[in-house]
C-alpha cells in the first residue's frame, strides 16, 4: 500500500510538506466536493460533531474576535475542518496579563509545520492561504506572504519570551492551537482516508454517465466522404461546418469527418462499435456509495438513502441516536479544547460559569414534548409542580427517568417558574 500522507522538508520555504505536492488538504477538498456521496457524508459528519452547539446560552453567544464571531460560529467552523481533514486550528491572542482576549478559527489547509531544528523538534507553524498553488492566476505565490506562529503555550514565561523576540506586544502575533486526530504535532488524516479512492471513482462514474447522456446513447462514428470534385477543399470545409451544426449536448452523437480524395461513391456513415459495460457501471455505481458510507460508520438513512422501509420517524430517531454515540468522542474532544482555551478567557464572568457541553443532535419533526413523553406526560407535570422536590432533584429525574435533554428540561423548569 502507498503511504497516505507523504511528508518531506522544503528548505526553501522552511516547512514540512503536507502530502507529495504539499497540497494534501486541497486534494481532499477537491475529491470530496466532486463526490455526491462523499460530500453528503462529510456534511452529515460535520453536523453531528457540532451538534446543537454549546449548552450554555450565555457562553455560545459570546463574541470572541474582531470579526464579531460567537463561540458557536467558531465551533461550527472547527467541526467542518474536523470532519473534512481530521483536525482544526485556532488563533489565540493574549493581553499583558496573559489572558486570552481573542480566538479565531484558521482554515487548516492554510497551515504547515515549520522546518525541523537540529534536535529534530519544531515549534512553529507557517500560514499561507494558497499552499496548493490553486489561485496563482489571481495572486502570485510569494514567500513574503508566509506568516509564522508559535504553537499554543499559555505559560507566562513562554509568552514573555515570544513577545520579547517579536519586539514588543505591538508586534506580537499570538499563537495557534493545532489539533490533529493523529496526535500532537502530526499532520491529521481524515476519517474516510481509505475511501478517498472510492470518492474519486464516484466522480469518474459520474463523468462516464455524463458522456453517455451527451453522446453515446446515440451511435458515434465517422462520415466517409468520397470526393473527386476539383473544389474538394472548399466543399470539405463547408461539409464540416454543416456537421458541426448537428453536434452538442442536445443534438446528435460524436462524429468524425473523413474526406477521401479521388474516391468514388456517396458519403457513408461508419458507426464505432464498442462493448456494452452498462452492467459493470451499474454495479460500481451501486457499491461505491455503500463503501463510502461504511468509512463514516454512517447509517444509510442519514444520507437520504432508501433502505426499503421508508423514512419513518422511529428509524430516523434510531439512526440519530446511533450516530450521536459514534460521534460522541469527537464532541468530547471539542469540549476539552474549548475548556482548555476559555478557562483562560479574560472575562471571568464567562469562564467561571461556562458549560462546555455540546448538545447532540436530535430528530424531532413536528413532534410535541407531550407526544415524546406519551403516558408519562401527567407524571412529568405532577413532578414539575411538586413543591417538596428541589430543582436539582427535578432535573435529575427528568433526565435519568424520562430521558429528556437539558434544553427540554430548562424550558419546562422555566415554564413552571
Amino acid at each position: 500500500t502507498e503511504q497516505q500522507v507523504d511528508t518531506s522538508l522544503n528548505r526553501a520555504l522552511g516547512i514540512q510538506t503536507y502530502g507529495e505536492g504539499n497540497d494534501y488538504p486541497q486534494r481532499v477538498m477537491e475529491i470530496v466536493e466532486a463526490s455526491t456521496t462523499g460530500s453528503s457524508c462529510v456534511d452529515t459528519y460535520r453536523k453531528f460533531i457540532a451538534g446543537r452547539g454549546f449548552e450554555n446560552e450565555a457562553f455560545y453567544r459570546t463574541r470572541i474576535n474582531r470579526k464579531g464571531q460567537t463561540v458557536d460560529d467558531v465551533l461550527r467552523a472547527c467541526a467542518a475542518d474536523r470532519a473534512l481533514f481530521g483536525g482544526f486550528a485556532l488563533h489565540i491572542n493574549y493581553n499583558a496579563l496573559y489572558e486570552i482576549v481573542e480566538v479565531t478559527h484558521i482554515p487548516l489547509e492554510w497551515l504547515r509545520f515549520g522546518a525541523l531544528n537540529e534536535d529534530y523538534t519544531f515549534n512553529e507553524l507557517a500560514m499561507h492561504p494558497d499552499w496548493g498553488r490553486r489561485y496563482t492566476a489571481l495572486r502570485r505565490f510569494s514567500k513574503a506572504d508566509i506568516e509564522r506562529f508559535h504553537f499554543f503555550d499559555p505559560t507566562p514565561a513562554t509568552i514573555d519570551a515570544e513577545v520579547e523576540a517579536a519586539g514588543g506586544w505591538a508586534n506580537y502575533n499570538g499563537q495557534i492551537f493545532y489539533f490533529s486526530n493523529r496526535g500532537e504535532r502530526v499532520y491529521p488524516s481524515p476519517l474516510f482516508r481509505a475511501a478517498l479512492t472510492d470518492m474519486s471513482n464516484e466522480e469518474g462514474l459520474s463523468n462516464i454517465t455524463q458522456r453517455n447522456v451527451r453522446h453515446n446513447f446515440l451511435p458515434a462514428g465517422m462520415l466517409v466522404d468520397y470526393d473527386n470534385s476539383p473544389n474538394s477543399d472548399e466543399q470539405k470545409e463547408e461539409t464540416k461546418r454543416e456537421l458541426v451544426e448537428f453536434q452538442g449536448d442536445m443534438k446528435a452523437g460524436q462524429l468524425m469527418y473523413v474526406n477521401v480524395r479521388n474516391g468514388e461513391g456517396v458519403p457513408e456513415f461508419k458507426p464505432f462499435v464498442s462493448n456494452n459495460y452498462d452492467k459493470a457501471f451499474t454495479n460500481a455505481e451501486e457499491k461505491t456509495p455503500e463503501i463510502i458510507g461504511r468509512a463514516f460508520v454512517q447509517p444509510p438513512i442519514l444520507r437520504a438513502e432508501d433502505i426499503g422501509a421508508g423514512f419513518g420517524a422511529d428509524l430516523m430517531e434510531n439512526a440519530y441516536e446511533f450516530y450521536n454515540s459514534i460521534t460522541a468522542p469527537e464532541r468530547e474532544e471539542m469540549e476539552a479544547v474549548f475548556n482548555r482555551i476559555f478557562s483562560l478567557w479574560h472575562d471571568k464572568n464567562i469562564n467561571s460559569e461556562a458549560n462546555y457541553t455540546i448538545m447532540p443532535l436530535r430528530y424531532r419533526v413536528n413532534t410535541s414534548l407531550a407526544e415524546v413523553l406519551g403516558d408519562n406526560t401527567d407524571k412529568v407535570v405532577e413532578l414539575l409542580y411538586d413543591a417538596s422536590k428541589s430543582e436539582q432533584s427535578k432535573r435529575a429525574i427528568l433526565s435519568k427517568v424520562y430521558g429528556l435533554d437539558d434544553e427540554d428540561i430548562n424550558e419546562l423548569i422555566e415554564g413552571v417558574v
